[in-house]
């Protein structure tokens, strides 16, 4: 901390806030109700669920959400809000007789996911009625060799699908959502079939969602097993159609270059920057401010151990030549890794966690307000004293951090990127915020983000795991808070590696990108290694060292489908400051 007081003075005179913090949510917002089954003790998933729906609704930020178990659902709630939603995950849930009765004469848009329907009158509302659930048929194979079950979901002349393999710590298990109601057709004319589920051996299809009028119906809860082409991407759709809202904007398209930081081959970030101008695609670039190698990983020189980016004069002279050709910065971390061990892989910037414990998958050690905002600070330094702005965008390093690092960034930082890992929690202090925007090096907003954050008490259901969650399209706030640049087509990997458990390729990103064309706002948004420029023999997808022909495919066949690629600092520039309402929970909370 020292340094960082030498040079306040120098530094503040480079950082001139970058983004207003006129973020306000929508006045008199219009409600939407999220119900879910508390079920008994011990029993998660219904939270979960609700928070990653929660999260798919902060693209809505016009809308308040009002979150209580169907266990508190009283006479009348269905008609105070826009919309309601029910997410049917515990069989033996006792759904109120005053829900199903609202439910039955509902003139207000109703989404009802998974178990319990049969309790409705479905045969009258929908013309189906309860059938069973479907099995997963380990007895009868696929053209592949895995067991049959209901995969496929047809939606709008596309084909998305249910995750499906074989478990790495069991070989035995087959993993795989195989389960959802099954309905069998009576009067089929009273409703539309907006997506049906198709077998993997058989090619019989059933209907996977429904709309009859103002009510909908889809047959499984569609939260677990995400994946890029998944059945989760048509909830995603449908929310358009339930709350009534139109699509906000044409298809966009988002490249970041990832993990650049001191060390990082040159030859092959200005390699990819010749590429992206030939294509007209704006560069993003993710740095990390300091390089750390405590582990000797790299083949470097025993000086250049701990070097910020600020003492490598060549790296800061391109930083600044890109900067000056257009290129927008993200933040990625501080070190992106953690203290002189590995976390789990070898100690090195760029291939550890930084904000995450993955060795005993928990926040680190240190974990806290004063320990977060102490390392922000240090990395706001380095990035100012290099002559650069202080980046709008951040990227937590692997998308991994505790509830409260994620609810801190979602305070000092406008734009998030990426995926995100999600806590069944309970916060409390979360008052209205002052400006907690990190800016600058400045003492007083420095000691104001430590005193709002230090109030901030964060309780996590021991009971539940973490669970992970990308998006299609922007989110004006997460149950963190967070606004989020989407990250929905992943990377291209060429190796299964201790850092990588499943292989991508050009082409099945290309191909998730045109499937994405039918759901509204969607997003086009990837990460690329600047080293996978280098041939396959040390490590890469070329077939010569600096061979980006992989990656110029990737971007051209993006375009051709009619995406725009964006800029992180223009779209942080020119988007409106909206973020939701903050929700209201009605169950206890302890």
């Amino acid at each position: 901390m020292i340094r960082l007081i030498l040079l306040i003075v120098a530094l503040n005179a480079l950082a001139a806030p970058v983004f207003a913090v006129d973020v306000k949510p929508a006045a008199a917002p219009e409600c939407v109700n999220v119900f879910f089954d508390r079920g008994p003790a011990g029993y998660w998933m219904g939270r979960t669920y609700s928070l990653m729906l929660q999260n798919l609704l902060g693209h809505f930020p016009q809308f308040q959400q009002i979150v209580s178990p169907i266990e508190l659902y009283e006479k009348g709630d269905i008609e105070k809000c826009r919309a309601t939603f029910y997410l049917g995950s515990y069989y033996d849930t006792q759904i109120p007789a005053a829900f199903l009765e609202d439910y039955a004469r509902a003139k207000k848009p109703v989404a009802w996911f998974g178990y319990g329907i049969w309790k409705a009158p479905a045969e009258e509302l929908f013309g189906y009625r309860f059938k069973g659930f479907t099995k997963l048929d380990s007895a009868v194979r696929d053209a592949a060799g895995y067991p049959s079950y209901y995969k496929y979901i047809d939606y709008k002349g596309e084909t998305f699908y249910k995750f499906g393999d074989w478990s790495k710590t069991d070989p035995k298990t087959f993993l795989a959502p195989f389960e959802q109601v099954e309905l069998e057709e009576v009067s089929p004319d009273l409703s539309q079939v907006l997506a049906t589920a198709r077998h993997s051996r058989s090619n019989r299809a059933i209907p996977y969602a429904l709309r009859a009028k103002n009510r909908f119906y889809v047959a499984d809860i569609p939260f677990s097993f995400l994946h890029e082409a998944d059945r989760y991407l048509i909830t995603a759709d449908l929310l358009f159609d339930i709350l009534g809202v139109q699509a906000k904007h044409e298809k966009r398209a988002f490249l970041r270059i990832e993990d650049v930081h001191a060390l990082s081959p040159l030859a092959d970030l200005f390699e990819v920057d010749a590429l992206l101008k030939r294509e007209g695609v704006p560069s993003n670039i993710s740095i990390i401010p300091t390089f750390f190698d405590p582990l000797k990983t790299y083949n470097r020189p025993l000086n250049e151990e701990y070097i910020t980016m600020d003492r490598k004069p060549e790296f800061l002279s391109a930083l600044h030549e890109l900067k000056a050709n257009g290129s927008s910065f993200i933040w990625h971390g501080v070190t992106h890794q953690y203290g002189v061990i590995p976390n789990p892989h070898n100690g090195a910037t760029g291939d550890d966690f930084e904000f995450w414990d993955a060795v005993k998958n928990k926040g680190v050690a240190e974990d806290g307000a004063r320990w977060v905002l102490d390392r922000l600070d240090d990395g706001l330094y380095t990035i100012l004293k290099s002559g650069l702005p202080a980046p709008t965008v951040w990227l937590t390093p692997h998308y991994q951090a505790s509830a409260l690092d994620y609810m801190i960034f979602a305070r000092v930082f406008p734009w998030n990127v990426g995926r995100v890992i999600y806590f069944n929690f309970y916060a409390k202090g979360l008052g209205a915020a002052p400006n907690l925007a990190l800016t600058s090096i400045d003492p007083a907003a420095r000691a104001q983000r430590l005193e709002y954050f230090s109030k901030v008490d964060v309780t996590l259901d021991p009971s539940a795991p973490w669970n992970g969650q990308f998006f299609p399209f922007e989110i004006y706030g997460d149950v963190y808070g967070q606004r989020l640049i989407p990250e929905n087509l992943g990377n291209s990997q060429p190796y299964i590696s201790e850092h990588v458990v499943r292989t991508r390729s050009p082409k099945e990103i290309v191909a998730d990108a045109k499937r994405n064309l039918v759901i509204r706002d969607a997003w086009a948004s990837l990460f690329y290694h600047p080293y996978l420029l280098q041939t396959f023999k040390n490590g890469g997808r070329g077939t010569y060292p600096g061979d980006s022909q992989e990656l110029g495919f990737i971007l051209r066949e993006i375009k051709k489908l009619g995406y725009k690629f964006l800029s992180a600092d223009e779209f942080s520039k020119n988007q409106p400051r909206l973020l939701r309402p903050e929700p209201i929970y009605r169950d206890q909370q302890p």
